[in-house]
C-alpha cells in the first residue's frame, strides 16, 4: 500500500511538472505620446483642429493566450463622455506591427493588420461611436502584442490618415504575469 501511494504521488508530480502553464486573461490600455486613451496626440502626423477622444469602456481591451483571442471594447464621442469627432469614421484599424515596442512605438507608423469597421461591434456615429470586436491571433501576432508594437486607429473624412491612436500596451499587472510565466517555462525547461 505505502509503495502504491508513492507510486500515484510520482505520478501526480510528474504530472504537475509536465503540465502546461495554466491559460492567462491580460488586460492591456491605450498609450501614447499624448496620454492614455484614443488621442489625437497619440497620432505620429500632424493634426489640426480634431476635438475627438475616446477610451475603453467595459472589459476594455483583453487578450486569452490559451483561445488566442483579442478582445477589443473602446468608444468616442460625447455621449460616451469623451469628445466628439470631427465627423463620422470612415474605418477602423488595429496597425502593426510597428518596428519597435514600448514607448518607441508612440512615434512609429504601420500598416493595417485587422480591420476592425465591420460587423455589429462597429459603430461610426461621431458623438456616440465605438469598436466591440473579437479577434483571433497568431503565435507571431501573440509576440508582437506583448511586445506593444500594435494601435487602434479610427479615421474620419477630415483625418484620412487617422483622427486618434492608442498604442495597445500590456497593463502592469499583466505584464507582470507574463513575465512570471516566462520564469516558470523557462524553469521548467531547465528541470
Amino acid at each position: 500500500m505505502k509503495k502504491f501511494r508513492l507510486m500515484i504521488s510520482a505520478i501526480g508530480i510528474s504530472a504537475l511538472a509536465t503540465a502546461s502553464a495554466p491559460a492567462a486573461f491580460l488586460q492591456f490600455d491605450l498609450f501614447g505620446n499624448a496620454g492614455a486613451g484614443l488621442l489625437p496626440g497619440n497620432e505620429n502626423h500632424a493634426i489640426v483642429g480634431t476635438p475627438g477622444t475616446g477610451g475603453e469602456v467595459g472589459a476594455g481591451i483583453t487578450y486569452n493566450d490559451a483561445t488566442l483571442l483579442l478582445s477589443i471594447n473602446v468608444v468616442w464621442g460625447t455621449a460616451n463622455g469623451f469628445t466628439n469627432l470631427t465627423g463620422n469614421a470612415t474605418a477602423g484599424h488595429i496597425h502593426g506591427p510597428t518596428a519597435s515596442g514600448g514607448a518607441a512605438a508612440f512615434t512609429q507608423n504601420a500598416g493595417v493588420i485587422f480591420g476592425l469597421d465591420s460587423g455589429g461591434g462597429w459603430n461610426n456615429n461621431a458623438s456616440s461611436g465605438g469598436i466591440t470586436q473579437t479577434i483571433t491571433l497568431t503565435g507571431a501576432q501573440q509576440a508582437d502584442l506583448y511586445a506593444g508594437r500594435y494601435y487602434v486607429n479610427v479615421h474620419t473624412g477630415a483625418n484620412g490618415g487617422g483622427e486618434f491612436r492608442g498604442n495597445i500596451v500590456p497593463e502592469p499587472a499583466s505584464l507582470a504575469l507574463l513575465s512570471l510565466g516566462g520564469l516558470a517555462m523557462v524553469r521548467r525547461r531547465r528541470t
